[in-house]
């Protein structure tokens, strides 16, 4: 039975993480750029031979070029904006950041691709993203023009689930979780997103998404900095990065301590926290809490404190488990239709 070539995809409104390899006992190999794709310029090559090249790719989605990747901030001017739109995953932008992730897996053909969505668009739009991402896709190639990757089939996952697979598989509670109740909280860029699940069977009316992720949490702090400075930032990565690695952004050429604003920070992470705390009920009958995502050590005493008589637990290296959690969700898809096609006498 050939082994099928399966990869994930997860474009979120801050990073796009994809899956790079992975062999079967071994960590799945991840990586990351950030999910902004500005129009590549037309203009000439300033560097002269001196500069370092920009590690990105230009992706043509109709006659518009974008430049994407890990650089792809170095190719932005001040008027960019990233898009935070409940339709995100049906626009080019979405689509060269899914054609980037490929270019940077540098494989020839994708047997199974898994990508996901936020719980609130996925049944609007899992449909669509199938369409749009099935089939062939036009990927730089290098310095020798352009290649085609076909990707034979899509499979469209509710991002958290992604996260309660990977929590389940890397830490050999898979059997276990199973038979519990669990929630998986996903605290992305656009939306708070969070799923309730018996095993690994969602419980609708209790999972949901809010238009509150990290973005507003960076705006509510963003705007009191920009009047402490006396100058309106318009850029908020540098606070992004600063609550991420725990250390202080700089401004004008100056290290600014942020300690007084995450309390700011914290009240905007709270009323999104409300919002599925309503839906979510007292947690009395659940089991397991596990906190995914970008956001998950800003969100995590927050939901404690909702919480309080769980154990909140943050998955390992945590933007990266929905992704990791794909790709083990692939892996056992492949597997099982390749098990049924064999059983049926049909080529693997």
């Amino acid at each position: 039975m050939n082994k099928k070539t399966v990869r994930a995809i997860d474009v979120g409104y801050g990073n796009t993480k994809y899956t790079m390899f992975h062999n079967t006992g071994d960590e799945v190999v991840s990586a990351s750029f950030p999910s902004i794709a500005p129009q590549a310029s037309a203009g000439p090559d300033l560097s002269g031979g001196v500069f370092q090249r920009r590690n990105t790719h230009v992706i043509e989605i109709g006659s518009v070029r974008y430049e994407v990747g890990k650089d792809a901030r170095l190719a932005q001017d001040a008027s960019y904006g990233r898009i935070l739109d409940p339709a995100y995953s049906l626009t080019d932008t979405y689509l060269a950041l899914v054609r980037g992730a490929i270019a940077y897996m540098e494989v020839p053909h994708i047997d199974v691709l898994v990508v996901g969505l936020p719980v609130n668009t996925f049944e609007a739009n899992q449909a669509a993203l199938t369409a749009r991402v099935l089939g062939q896709h036009r990927i730089p190639n290098g310095n020798d023009g352009w290649r085609n990757v076909e990707v034979a089939d899509v499979k469209v996952l509710p991002q958290p689930i992604g996260g309660l697979f990977d929590h389940a598989v890397r830490n050999n509670l898979y059997g276990r979780m199973k038979s519990q109740m669990n929630l998986l909280i996903d605290p992305g860029y656009y939306t708070l997103d969070w799923v309730v699940a018996q095993g690994l069977k969602m419980i609708n009316a209790r999972s949901g998404a809010h238009s509150g992720g990290m973005s507003a949490v960076l705006s509510a702090m963003g705007e009191a900095i920009s009047r402490k400075l006396g100058e309106q930032l318009t850029d908020y990565s540098a606070i992004d990065d600063a609550l991420r690695n725990g250390t202080n952004p700089r401004f004008f050429g100056r290290e600014f301590p942020i300690a007084e604003f995450i309390e700011l920070g914290k009240a905007k992470a709270r009323q999104f926290v409300a919002v599925l705390a309503n839906k979510v009920g007292s947690g009395a009958d659940i089991d397991n809490i596990v906190l995914v995502g970008g956001g998950a050590s800003f969100f995590r005493d927050v939901l404690q404190e909702k919480f309080p008589n769980h154990q909140i637990i943050i998955a390992s290296d945590p933007m990266f488990a929905n992704v990791r959690g794909f790709q083990y969700a692939g892996e056992q898809m492949a597997n099982a239709a390749a098990f049924a096609a064999q059983r049926a006498g049909l080529p693997a």
